[in-house]
């Protein structure tokens, strides 16, 4: 009995830290598969996910679902370049589900979106105009000004997921999952 409650006294000084830490890193999603998006990059490149993951090992996914993440998309995004841009077995993405805004206007925030965005980045920016629900759910989505990262496997089954700010510690805690993965999809 004495060993049922360390563990429950474990498991709560566990999840403490996590809050206390701001790093939020969840597994909740693990085994679900991402809706398909079929889209087109800022760069007017077709991208069809996850089909777009075939060949790859790894799928990184940073999704952002308000103006409001646009900071810390673009902070996971520099990131996440820096180390896997030149990558043959990792594709990354930027998601930003746009679904949600009114027609009238998302022209408009599409525009503003890509001028800020760098041209070497527009390949892989592809915007969600439908299926906000889906996305929503798969993110497990709490808070609108989060950025929202998914791992995925070459067929778009989430292996792990985190949101919030790009720290050194989520992102070391996102490096580890990608070699992880990469080491388990090698031929």
């Amino acid at each position: 009995m004495a060993w049922k409650s360390k563990l429950s006294v474990s498991r709560s000084l566990s999840l403490a830290l996590l809050v206390v830490t701001g790093l939020a890193i969840v597994n909740r999603a693990a085994g679900e598969r991402i809706p398909e998006v079929h889209g087109t990059s800022f760069a007017n490149l077709a991208v069809n996910l996850p089909a777009a993951l075939q060949g790859k090992s790894v799928g990184i996914l940073v999704i952002g679902f308000s103006r409001g993440s646009r900071e810390e998309v673009t902070g996971w995004a520099t990131k996440i370049a820096a180390d896997y841009r030149t990558s043959t077995v990792v594709a990354y993405y930027e998601l930003p589900i746009v679904a949600g805004v009114p027609g009238f206007v998302r022209g408009v925030v599409l525009r503003s979106i890509k001028s800020s965005t760098p041209e070497r980045a527009q390949p892989r920016v592809v915007p969600v105009t439908n299926n906000e629900a889906g996305w929503k759910a798969i993110t497990h989505y709490g808070e609108a000004d989060d950025a929202y990262l998914l791992v995925v496997d070459n067929q778009g089954n989430v292996v792990w997921q985190t949101q919030g700010q790009p720290t050194d510690k989520a992102y070391a805690a996102l490096k580890q999952q990608v070699e992880s993965l990469k080491t388990r999809m090698a031929p």
